[in-house]
C-alpha cells in the first residue's frame, strides 16, 4: 500500500479493513474458501500469471483437479513448467476465458515476461491505472485465443466446476458470461474487484455484486483496500 492522501483518508474511515490489509493484504485464506467446497474440488483459475496461486491451491487441495488459464505466452510457459511435478491433475491452458470463442487483443503490461505481465488485461488500461500505479507500463498488444468456459468444458467432458478463481484485471464478469451453463453447479467464485475505473469498461464492485446476486451468489469474504482487492462469492443458499 503506497502512503498517500486518499489511502490515509480511507484508512481513517475504515480502520478494521486497513488493519486487515496490512496483515493479509488482499489475500483470502484458503481455509475460508474450503468451507464451501468438497474435499476434492474441480477448480478453474483464470489469470494464472506465473502459477504461484495455482501451486498453492494444488498443495492445499491435494485431491483437486485444477485447470489454470493464462493467455500471455511467456506466463503460460512459466506456469506449465512449474506445475509439471503435479502431473495431469494440474493443467495449464494457454488461452483466455471470455463471452465468446475466438481471439481478443490482450493489453500486456511490462515487456510481456512472466514476472512483469501480471497487470495485463483484455481491457485497455484507463487513466486511473496510470495514476494509481505509475510504475506499471503498457506498450504491447497481442492477439490471444479466447474461449467460453462452457464450450471448453463441454469439449473436454467436464460437467462441473466447484470453484472459480478469476484474476482478470476487470474482465471477470465477461468471462462469467461464458460460463452460464456451469454457474448453477459452482459453489464458490473468487473475483478480483475494483472501486476505481482502472481499465476501460471494467465494472466497479457495486455492479459486480449486483450481477453476482442475479446469478445466485452473495459475498462471503471481502479483502480489499480502497482501490481494489478480492471478494469470495458463494451460493446464496450456502
Amino acid at each position: 500500500m503506497r502512503v498517500n492522501g486518499p489511502h490515509l483518508l480511507y484508512a481513517c474511515l475504515h480502520p478494521v479493513r486497513a488493519l486487515r490489509y496490512l496483515r493479509h493484504r488482499d489475500r483470502i485464506p484458503y481455509h475460508d474458501i474450503a468451507r464451501f467446497l468438497p474435499k476434492k474440488p474441480v477448480i478453474v483459475e483464470a489469470g494464472a500469471h506465473d502459477g504461484t496461486n495455482t501451486i498453492e491451491m494444488a498443495d492445499f487441495w491435494p485431491g483437486a483437479t485444477i485447470h489454470a488459464f493464462e493467455p500471455v505466452p511467456f506466463a503460460a510457459a512459466a506456469v506449465s513448467d512449474r506445475i509439471r511435478p503435479y502431473g495431469g491433475r494440474v493443467q495449464c491452458h494457454a488461452m483466455g476465458l471470455g463471452p465468446y470463442d475466438g481471439t481478443i487483443d490482450m493489453h500486456v503490461s511490462g515487456d510481456g515476461s512472466s514476472h512483469a505481465c501480471q497487470s495485463s488485461s483484455m481491457l485497455a488500461p484507463a487513466e486511473a491505472h496510470l495514476r494509481e500505479f505509475p510504475e506499471i507500463r503498457f506498450g504491447l498488444t497481442r492477439a490471444v485465443p479466447v474461449v467460453k468456459l462452457d464450450s471448453w468444458a463441454e469439449l473436454n467432458g467436464i460437467d462441473r466446476i466447484d470453484f472459480i478463481w478469476f484474476d482478470m484485471q476487470g474482465y471477470e464478469l465477461q468471462a462469467l458470461e461464458g460460463a452460464r451453463r456451469l454457474l448453477p453447479m459452482t459453489s464458490a467464485i473468487q473475483l478480483e474487484i475494483s472501486n476505481v475505473s482502472l481499465y476501460e469498461g471494467a465494472p466497479l464492485y457495486p455492479e459486480v455484486k449486483a450481477r453476482m446476486a442475479a446469478w445466485g451468489f452473495r459475498p462471503a469474504v471481502e479483502a480489499f483496500f480502497r482501490v481494489s482487492g478480492n471478494v469470495l462469492f458463494v451460493r446464496s443458499t450456502a
